[in-house]
């Protein structure tokens, strides 16, 4: 059996009783304190890290608003020079077909106006020949249906030049 050895027995319940305390005060006391403070070191740390993903959430959205603002306005300036673009445009095609109406009506009288120098011109010429022709037929002496004919033929010829 065990023998128990009473004043051995009470000296290391004082011993123990003292010791404690003792540790206690000395170590984990301490050591509590310390893991208390290492565990607000990291709660503070990890709210930390919360409220700076949270800030960076919200710069993040700003950007993207900002981003997206940027485009649209970038896609209104593009639309405002297509358009601008596309006035100009129509106005300079506009201005070239006036420009081309304006050129071929002066062409068209100036082509009138050339037909009616040609036609004078030639009215001129028949008039020359036709004198001629009658000098040549009074010289000849032509007879009367001779000299019909001839002023006949000299107005259809007229005729035929001013169609």
């Amino acid at each position: 059996m065990v023998k128990i050895d009473f004043p051995v027995f009470l000296l290391q319940i004082i011993t123990f009783l003292i010791a404690m305390p003792v540790i206690w005060i000395l170590f984990i006391k301490s050591l509590a304190n310390t893991l208390k403070k290492r565990d607000e070191y990291i709660r503070e740390s990890l709210d930390k890290i919360e409220k700076d993903k949270q800030e960076i959430e919200a710069i993040k959205g700003d950007y993207e608003k900002k981003v997206v603002n940027i485009q649209e306005q970038a896609k209104d300036v593009i639309n405002k020079a297509v358009a601008e673009g596309e006035k100009i445009k129509t106005g300079l095609i506009e201005e070239a077909r006036n420009e081309g109406i304006k050129l071929i009506n002066e062409a068209k009288i100036e082509i009138e106006n050339e037909k009616k120098k040609a036609i004078e011109e030639l009215k001129d010429t028949i008039v020359d020949i036709s004198i001629m022709a009658a000098e040549k037929a009074i010289k000849t002496k032509i007879n009367k249906k001779n000299q019909v004919d001839i002023v006949s033929k000299q107005i259809k010829e007229i005729e035929d030049i001013k169609l």
